[in-house]
């Protein structure tokens, strides 16, 4: 069972949020015989083929896992596409697919996650969500580090966005990170939705794991909405 690593988040809330990382090896069968999924779910699973669909179902294992629950929570989709908890409404979840493998998200505030297994195509795409500060903050960096960064940059701000919850968000202009150190491969910072006043504060945390045989090298990373009282709004 591959199971990466789950990682238990500092608390923003009350709850330390609890992150996860599957590498997909099974074949389909392994996870239609642990989920008991709703008619809906069913509905969706069926517009996806092959690898997709083993992301789709592997992802959801996970975040049933992340639970530590016997009987699995359904989960739905809000107007927009945001999964949340039937019937448990205290919490929030997010999900995350890349190339085999799968992210999940389990807290008490509303979260975001994403991962990114590293891709050659991504310098070509900064321009699309980097501010021009943040350029600027990548530049202080050698050009192998400014690689893992800009995946770090993506991964954030798609936890970002997600976290949001919301659509009509531009990468540059409303989704920003705060400079930060990049350490050992894994940092913190703070992000900012800056759409609409008050902007809203996230904790986000970030790492690109050690090598392991087998596995694409990837970021991650995992957005907290931060209560406005403890920013001090």
């Amino acid at each position: 069972m591959p199971l990466l690593f789950t990682r238990r988040l500092p608390a923003v809330h009350q709850q330390q949020p609890l992150f996860g990382v599957w590498h997909i090896l099974e074949e389909e069968a392994f996870f239609r015989e642990r989920l008991l999924l709703t008619a809906a779910e069913e509905a969706e699973l069926a517009q996806y083929k092959d690898l997709r669909r083993r992301e789709w179902l592997a992802v959801r294992y996970l975040l049933h896992l992340l639970t530590g629950n016997g009987e699995r929570w359904p989960l739905s989709k809000d107007a927009f596409s945001k999964p949340f908890f039937l019937g448990h409404n205290h919490l929030y979840c997010s999900l995350s697919h890349s190339k085999g493998l799968v992210g999940a998200l389990l807290a008490d505030v509303p979260a975001g996650c994403d991962l990114q297994v590293l891709t050659d195509k991504m310098p070509r795409l900064a321009w699309r969500f980097l501010h021009e500060e943040e350029f600027s903050f990548l530049r202080s960096f050698a050009a192998d580090v400014q690689f893992d960064l800009q995946h770090v940059f993506w991964t954030a701000k798609e936890s970002l966005y997600k976290a949001y919850g919301l659509k009509a968000v531009d990468f540059r202009r409303h989704l920003r990170l705060e400079p930060f150190d990049w350490e050992a491969g894994s940092g913190e910072t703070t992000g900012w939705v800056c759409k609409q006043m008050p902007y809203q504060p996230y904790q986000i945390y970030f790492e690109r794991p050690a090598p392991r045989l087998g596995i694409p090298p990837f970021i991650w990373a995992v957005c907290l909405q931060i209560e406005q009282e403890q920013n001090g709004t």
